[in-house]
């Protein structure tokens, strides 16, 4: 994994994260009072809680494998 794919999953997973109970809220605006997806709502849930402690993390993860994968392919451009 280069470090240009992990910044762009850490970017994607991140901010899915913080956009994803933003825009359930916009579409189905009665999930508020936890009315008709329950697992909709969990998964809402779990992003609205655990998002500012997931954050590092993520980026942590992702950078360490792309600093242990990249150095192993080394190509030879010409």
């Amino acid at each position: 994994m280069r470090y240009r794919t992990a910044a762009i999953v850490a970017a994607v997973l991140i901010g899915g994260m913080f956009c994803l109970p933003a825009a359930v809220f916009a579409v189905f605006p009665a999930m508020k009072q936890g009315f008709p997806i329950p697992i909709l709502l969990a998964l809402v849930e779990f992003c609205g809680r655990f998002r500012w402690f997931l954050a590092l993390p993520i980026i942590t993860v992702l950078f360490t494998l792309a600093a242990f994968t990249s150095g192993s392919r080394r190509e030879v451009r010409r």
